[in-house]
């Protein structure tokens, strides 16, 4: 498997070096942390994080006779990596995990209940509200890695690549925005959507020509996952837009951009996630140039938009009937017989 360009763990440049990327915002995941660790553990340790990684966070969540018997390591050898890994203890490990599942696992009715997500102000309702989604704003700009979102979009200007979207049950709003822009600027662009293909048997159609663009945040959705996973055994490539938390997908992804998306509301937000959309469009038309320009002419001709409507026509494309402004003669009655 390619390297994973997870933004906040590691990035993957386009000279193939890996770099690790601090981020204030949001600590790494444990997960993450884990694979970080990798390369500096011993060959006991190595197979507890392995076993850890292979069934998480399951396989966190057991005894530590349990994983002991899972991993064919010892107790001691564990407690190690959990040391190395910053706990102190394995019950500590545990608790971190439980608590990070939980924070995924957020729904808008949990998000309520659990603390007040209503913006409080001097400058009012609506004044505090866009101070927390600016300050939203800025925590994605620390979050993304320019190098990855640069090379994204240097993929999506490549025409000789077939682009689908693919969101869930509120992201498909992003996935539709992008379709529908970047096919004004280039062609081969599809989203995926249930229709009379099911979603999860398109995954047989993609290959290595093919290019995903995922939207998937927490309460990650199993269909997003199961599809993204099939593509990229059929050589599919994939962009991932996706919360600081990390969706599943991002194992499979070549190119991760996390976005920030708590805000005071009960709901997670996709102004950050719009804004990544936004600027994959930009970077597209930037590089397509002229050639973005002559396909949108196309377009505009063929949907007739620069044709102008006058009032002589009427809705259908048909002229409307003209008026006969002349007075009839009145009609001369003839005398009865």
């Amino acid at each position: 498997m390619l390297s994973i360009a997870v933004s906040v763990v590691f990035t993957t440049t386009r000279s193939g070096r890996r770099k690790l990327k601090k981020q204030p915002a949001h600590p790494i995941t444990i997960e993450q942390r884990i694979r970080a660790l990798l390369p500096q553990l011993t060959p006991g340790e190595k197979r507890a994080a392995r076993a850890l990684l292979a069934a998480y966070p399951i396989a966190a969540l057991g005894t530590i006779a349990e994983l002991t018997a899972l991993s064919d390591a010892s107790a001691p050898t564990i407690l190690r990596l959990t040391a190395k890994l910053g706990f102190d203890g394995y019950s500590h490990f545990q608790r971190a995990v439980r608590a990070e599942v939980q924070e995924k696992m957020q729904s808008p009715l949990s998000l309520m209940d659990s603390a007040p997500r209503v913006p409080t102000a001097k400058s009012g309702f609506f004044g505090g509200f866009i101070n927390d989604i600016t300050a939203a704003l800025q925590r994605t700009q620390r979050l993304l890695d320019n190098d990855v979102l640069e090379d994204a979009i240097a993929t999506l200007a490549d025409t000789s690549k077939r682009i689908h979207a693919l969101g869930g049950r509120s992201s498909h709003v992003l996935a539709k925005h992008l379709v529908f822009h970047l096919h004004q600027l280039r062609p081969s662009v599809h989203e995926i959507a249930a229709g009379s293909v099911p979603v999860y048997h398109q995954a047989a159609d993609m290959g290595r020509s093919s290019v995903i663009v995922a939207f998937d945040f927490r309460r990650y959705e199993r269909q997003s996952i199961d599809f993204c996973q099939q593509a990229a055994r059929e050589g599919a490539r994939i962009i991932l837009v996706t919360d600081p938390w990390l969706s599943p997908i991002a194992e499979v992804a070549q190119w991760v951009l996390p976005v920030e998306v708590d805000v005071p509301s009960p709901f997670d937000s996709s102004l950050a996630a719009m804004a990544v959309v936004e600027a994959m469009l930009a970077g597209t038309l930037a590089r397509l140039g002229p050639t973005a320009r002559e396909r949108m002419l196309r377009l505009e001709q063929g949907a007739g938009i620069d044709k102008v409507i006058g009032s002589a026509e009427n809705t259908a494309g048909e002229k409307a009937p003209q008026k006969n402004n002349r007075q009839k003669k009145p009609q001369q009655r003839r005398p009865s017989r």
